[in-house]
C-alpha cells in the first residue's frame, strides 16, 4: 500500500521538506503579498499565497527572498502575481543554534 498522500505534511504553509522532495516544482504567486506580524519570530514577516506542486500554500517570504524577487518584479506585490519562483533548500543556524533547512529563492521567472 502506498501511503505518501496520508502522511505528507499538510498545512498552509511551504516547507522546506516539500521543496526537497520535489525539486523541479515551483512556487506560483497567486495574490498580492502581506504583512504579518508573527508571535514566534517577534518580528514583521511577508506573507504570500500561492501554489506549490498544484496545492494552495503561503511563502514565508524572508527580506532576503523579498529583496531578491523585488529586483527582477519590482516593490509592489501586486505586480508578483503570477510570476513563478524557483525555490532551493539551504541549511542555516537559528537565534539558538540549531541548524535548520530554509528557503531560498534561486531563480524568479515569469509564468507559461
Amino acid at each position: 500500500m502506498e501511503i505518501s498522500k496520508y502522511t505528507k505534511q499538510t498545512g498552509q504553509f511551504l516547507k522546506a521538506q516539500e521543496v526537497k522532495d520535489k525539486p523541479k516544482a515551483v512556487f506560483v504567486i497567486l495574490s498580492e503579498g502581506i504583512m504579518v506580524t508573527s508571535e514566534k519570530f517577534g518580528n514583521e514577516r511577508l506573507h504570500i499565497e500561492g501554489e506549490f506542486d498544484a496545492e494552495p500554500k503561503t511563502f514565508d517570504c524572508s527580506k532576503t527572498n523579498a529583496r531578491f524577487i523585488e529586483t527582477k518584479f519590482g516593490a509592489d506585490t501586486k505586480k508578483w502575481i503570477g510570476k513563478s519562483l524557483v525555490l532551493e533548500v539551504y541549511r542555516t543556524k537559528t537565534s539558538d543554534g540549531k541548524l535548520v533547512d530554509a528557503l531560498n529563492v534561486k531563480e524568479v521567472i515569469e509564468s507559461k
